[in-house]
């Protein structure tokens, strides 16, 4: 088991005295989150690459977040940085007829969320017009939405008889909330494996983009 704290360090030096210009860049126009004093750590992929982690780290008031690039070595130093857009990627599906007690027992998920229409909303004034459920099992959103799409995927076919029965009752789809960094690459790429995949469950894909971030200058 490789241990991630070497490389969370050389990340965080990087973060505390920039060597990359780009580095330098982006901390211009972008604050790192702190947790105990040190920048806070939204993910370690310990198999980015073969022979790289990639570290990444909260933004304050953001929803993506600032890579660090660091290759496996005895002495990690640093590759590459990047930013890696925020993502939630989860199932959902809503109706006027059934209620969320009806959905949710089709769904053989512990960690649902949703409400059924009539309840209350949020303000405790308006009352909901249709019901809904979801289930996400990744809540971190550090993750590209390939690898969170595939993950999700993944789980939703272990149980393809319930979501093809719920896909015949309700609208369900997978949704995608993508919180993007306003200089990253907007480019989305799905290959026809996911999308036989996503054919095969009976289930659309929603992509929601939001542009977030001061651009560099």
């Amino acid at each position: 088991m490789i241990d991630p704290q070497p490389y969370i360090s050389a990340a965080t030096q990087e973060l505390n005295k920039p060597t990359f210009e780009l580095t330098k860049q982006h901390l211009q126009v972008m604050e790192i989150e702190l947790e105990n004093g040190y920048p806070k750590v939204a993910r370690v992929n310990l198999n980015h690459y073969e022979d790289t982690v990639a570290v990444y780290f909260h933004i304050k008031n953001e929803r993506f977040f600032l890579a660090v690039n660091v290759a496996k070595s005895s002495i990690p130093n640093i590759k590459w940085i990047w930013v890696e857009s925020g993502h939630r990627v989860y199932f959902t599906a809503t109706t006027e007829i059934f209620s969320y007690e009806d959905l949710s027992s089709i769904l053989p998920y512990d960690n649902l969320s949703g409400w059924s229409k009539g309840d209350l909303q949020r303000n405790n004034k308006l009352k909901y017009n249709f019901t809904r459920i979801s289930y996400e099992p990744n809540m971190n959103e550090a993750y590209g939405l390939e690898e969170k799409l595939l993950e999700l995927l993944k789980e939703l076919e272990k149980e393809a008889d319930s979501i093809r029965e719920l896909t015949k009752k309700t609208k369900a789809y997978i949704s995608v909330c993508k919180h993007q960094y306003i200089s990253a690459n907007a480019s989305i790429h799905l290959d026809l494996e996911t999308l036989s995949r996503l054919s095969a469950l009976n289930l659309a894909l929603d992509i929601d983009t939001y542009i977030c971030g001061q651009e560099i200058v």
